[in-house]
């Protein structure tokens, strides 16, 4: 009967050391999950700050352009300077989607989420 048990407690031990392991693997997947999630949003957000700081410097640059024009003493000084410096017009941010294909799939994903399964995690291991 001792033998039995002795058995017994060693066989759940051992199950417990594999559901302990199987556990940290699972933790270490989902944190692994979780760090990419967040890189690719890092990343989206660092590509549409680029973005909007070219839109934001064309639209300076255009607007100080036309400024230099319109306050030549002469218009033929004027219609010199239009003829040298070359003018990109505003660029007005469009109602259209400008998102990479991989982006809007992302986004989508994390509104379907309804049981928050993609965004919520428990990082209490950390």
């Amino acid at each position: 009967s001792s033998g039995i048990n002795a058995e017994y407690g060693e066989v759940k031990q051992k199950n417990v050391e594999t559901e302990s392991v199987r556990q940290a693997e699972v933790e270490k997947q989902q944190q692994e999950r979780h760090n990419e999630l967040i890189g690719q949003l890092k990343a989206a957000e660092a590509r549409n700050r680029i973005r909007l700081l070219r839109i934001r410097y064309n639209n300076i640059r255009s607007s100080e352009l036309e400024q230099m024009v319109a306050y030549q003493p002469t218009s033929l000084r004027a219609v010199r300077l239009q003829a040298l410096v070359p003018q990109k017009n505003n660029f007005q941010l469009s109602r259209e989607d400008n998102m990479l294909k991989n982006d809007r799939q992302r986004i989508e994903e994390i509104i379907d989420d309804e049981e928050m399964t993609t965004t919520k995690r428990d990082l209490t291991c950390i």
